[in-house]
């Protein structure tokens, strides 16, 4: 007969005899190693650690449990009835939102220790930034956190699987557990549900990232640019809608490219904006004097070798003296940072590439200064990603 529970972490891990419920009994995910297997543990003398440094690692721990509070209290619009009854009393809040006492007394605990709200008195409020979460679900950060909890939450829990096999074990056990499809697009095409949550998050990114493009690079002087993985268009109609005498061919897979066509003759551009469909990788780029190359947000997905493959065909089918120009979401050269490329590593090698990773621009400038290009500029125009420009150089 149990007499009692305890539930600290570690006695809830050496009780299941499991990794978060993920490891079936007597079985051993390839690479797994117990902490005390370990090569760099041997010769380590064990210290006892300051308060600090404990109280750091509490945090850490604590930290896992910050999102799940967040994407909950989103999901049942907490932010949204602070915003229109701020000072809203636990019955009224638990009321609202159809919880029974039990259970909002847990999400406002969790709420207000994590600083998603603030309690004064008997009241909650929100604060300046989950405010910013009241209201349309379809804006941009309630997109996020959807995004977030639907497709990458549950998967990153497979990072540490993932690094020691060198796999995107969290597509592969996670998202497409349970399902026929064996890529991460297959997926979406089958599951209508992931499929708006993605589209909806590429949609904002693609406004986001294409609004500081256009309004950091002046492509009044191109006549014809070349958009490699433009996606359905955004980048190439917003290039053409702002400049009336360019001129733009977008590569893409064959189905994409369908998709563009169809976007762009819908505003009315198809005279001057076109989707080719295509093998990127293995096809020739079209050599019909171009004399900008762009890559949005592409590069990232592509081993290092891939990536130089790409410029070489770059520079080929570039004009004498036309120019690359590459957004990324780049690291820092000391790889040190920042935050969000350290996030969409872990991403891209857990989920979205088997080979790709965040580079970093010097790593950009080295390989397209290989294939010939003179390097012409860096911009930091947003939060998150870094511009690049080359030139091929001209004929003597």
């Amino acid at each position: 007969m149990i007499t009692g529970v305890c539930c600290c972490l570690w006695c809830i891990d050496t009780r299941s005899g499991s990794s978060g419920g993920r490891h079936v009994a007597g079985r051993r995910d390839a690479g797994d190693l117990p902490y005390d297997d370990l090569p760099y543990r041997e010769g380590i003398t064990m210290t006892e650690p300051s308060a600090a440094a404990t109280d750091e690692l509490w945090k850490l721990v604590y930290t896992s449990f910050r999102f799940p509070f967040l994407h909950a209290a989103q999901r049942l619009e907490l932010f949204t009835l602070l915003k229109e009854r701020p000072g809203s009393t636990i019955d009224e809040i638990s009321g609202a939102l159809g919880l029974e006492k039990r259970a909002g007394h847990v999400l406002l605990l969790g709420c207000t220790a994590f600083e998603l709200v603030r309690k004064d008195g008997e009241g909650y409020h929100n604060t300046p930034a989950t405010d910013l979460l009241a209201g349309d679900p379809g804006a941009f950060m309630p997109v996020i956190i959807r995004y977030t909890h639907e497709m990458l939450y549950r998967p990153m829990g497979w990072l540490y699987e993932s690094l020691v096999n060198n796999e995107n074990l969290g597509l592969h056990r996670e998202l497409l557990a349970g399902s026929s499809a064996t890529t991460l697009y297959e997926l979406l095409a089958e599951d209508e549900n992931l499929e708006k949550v993605f589209t909806a998050m590429m949609e904002h990114q693609s406004r986001s990232v294409v609004e500081d493009f256009v309004n950091a690079v002046d492509f009044s002087s191109y006549r014809r640019v070349l958009d490699v993985g433009g996606g359905t268009g955004t980048n190439a109609i917003s290039f053409a809608q702002r400049w009336p005498d360019l001129q733009a061919t977008i590569l893409e897979l064959p189905n994409v490219a369908k998709m563009a066509n169809d976007r762009i003759a819908e505003v009315g551009l198809s005279e001057r904006v076109r989707a080719i469909g295509t093998d990127i990788m293995q096809d020739e780029f079209p050599t019909s004097s171009h004399d900008c190359v762009v890559y949005s947000r592409f590069l990232e997905i592509w081993s290092p070798e891939q990536v130089r493959n790409l410029f070489e065909k770059t520079y080929r089918a570039l004009e004498p003296g036309g120019h690359l120009v590459i957004v990324a979401c780049a690291q820092d050269d000391d790889e040190t940072g920042p935050a969000h490329a350290a996030f969409m590593s872990a991403y891209v090698h857990t989920i979205a590439s088997p080979e790709g990773r965040v580079y970093t621009p010097r790593e950009f400038e080295q390989w397209y200064t290989e294939a010939g290009f003179e390097p012409l500029d860096r911009q930091y125009p947003g939060r998150f990603d870094v511009i690049l420009r080359a030139r091929k150089p001209k004929a003597d």
